[in-house]
Order: C-alpha cells, then sequence, then structure tokens
C-alpha cells in the first residue's frame, strides 16, 4: 500500500466491530473509495467524529488497489454545520452522497463530479434545499457520467440551461417544468441504479414528494 494525501468526501460509513467503521469516501484524487478506520468509534481523538456524510475532509491514507484502504489520519474538514438545522437539507444532501456512492465506479477519479457534489454541500450549508437544487445536481451528475437522458421537450429546457452553468439557484422552473423534469429525472435515475436509494425516500417523506 502507498501513503496519499487526498480531499474526500464521507458518503457513508458502516459500523464496523466493537470500535471501527468502513468509510466510503469520493476523493478528488482517487474517485470512490472504501477505507477501514481502526478505532473510529472507540476514541473522538484519533478522528474527532469528522467521519460523517457530507463532511469534506482533508486525510492521509494508506491507499490498496483492491479491497479497503486504510485511513491513517484526518488533517482537517469542512464539516458543515448548517446542513443538520434544516431536515429537507439534510435529506437533500444525503441523497447526494448516496447517488454518487450508488452510480460511480469504484477507484475511477472523476473531478467534474466531485466539484459538483462539493459545489452542492456548499450550496446547501448557505440555505434551505429546493426541488430546483435536486434537479439541477441529478441532471449534471447523469451528464459527467454519461447517463444523460434526451432533453427534446419543450419542458425540459430548465435541464438544458442547468448544463450551461456550474451555479446553483441560478436557473428557474416553472411548476409544470419542475414536474416534467422530475419524472424524466426519476424515471433516468432508477434505470441506472441496483438498489432503492434510503435517501431518496427520507427526501421524499421529508418533501412530501412521491414518485
Amino acid at each position: 500500500m502507498k501513503t496519499e494525501h487526498c480531499q474526500a468526501i464521507v458518503l457513508s460509513t458502516l459500523d464496523y466491530g466493537e470500535s471501527d467503521r468502513i468509510v466510503s469516501l469520493f476523493s478528488l484524487e482517487f474517485g470512490r473509495i472504501r477505507a477501514f478506520a481502526k478505532g473510529a468509534r472507540a476514541s473522538r481523538r484519533r478522528f474527532g467524529g469528522m467521519l460523517e456524510p457530507g463532511n469534506r475532509l482533508e486525510l492521509t491514507l494508506q491507499v490498496k488497489d483492491e479491497g479497503l484502504s486504510r485511513l491513517e489520519r484526518v488533517e482537517a474538514a469542512r464539516c458543515h454545520p448548517g446542513l443538520r438545522g434544516n431536515l429537507e437539507t439534510l435529506a437533500l444532501a444525503l441523497y447526494g452522497c448516496e447517488l454518487v456512492e450508488a452510480l460511480t465506479p469504484e477507484g475511477h477519479p472523476l473531478p467534474r463530479l466531485y466539484r459538483l457534489l462539493a459545489t452542492l454541500l456548499d450550496h446547501l450549508e448557505r440555505g434551505a434545499a429546493t426541488e430546483a437544487d435536486q434537479r439541477f445536481f441529478e441532471i449534471n451528475l447523469l451528464n459527467i457520467l454519461g447517463y444523460r437522458p434526451p432533453l427534446e421537450d419543450d419542458d425540459l429546457h430548465p435541464l438544458r440551461n442547468c448544463l450551461r452553468t456550474g451555479t446553483f439557484g441560478l436557473i428557474s422552473f416553472s411548476g409544470q417544468e419542475l414536474a416534467a423534469s422530475g419524472r424524466l429525472l426519476d424515471r433516468s435515475i432508477s434505470n441506472h441504479t441496483t438498489r432503492p436509494l434510503q435517501s431518496l425516500s427520507f427526501l421524499q417523506d421529508v418533501t412530501g414528494r412521491r414518485i
């Protein structure tokens, strides 16, 4: 294994044994990786409670080409405490992380997608989430991964505009456009995921929006 320093966003965590955790990370340098965090639950001194979904970390890893890498230490973090002050904002942040985890291959760098997820989390930190934020994130994610659906319908022109800017909150949707965009994106995403996304159910529960 090689020791590497990288930037990464925590996608999810899984408790392992009595004191350890397995952490799913989306890194700028290596793409999606899984890492073993020894003692992460037993002592807050080592990782300082920073291994939570949505947190952006500067960290040191022992990187393996296959299987679990090893998380050595977290050197700095942006923890986004504002995400947890509003249920809809938290739900959309968790959905963004789970969607990236579900759709990306392991060990394949995707710097544009890393920046998109980081920008979503920064945007949500500054204010409440909207359905337009969700659809902006989804269409750009699908485009980066090569899964973009056809956008010929007139009601989908806001989605075309979303692909021309990297800034959340600039594109307006009418109610009809949001409905049409939602139907298309929900269908496209379900075609590329192999399991139901728990965070999507949470997001639908807190917003009242159901497919």
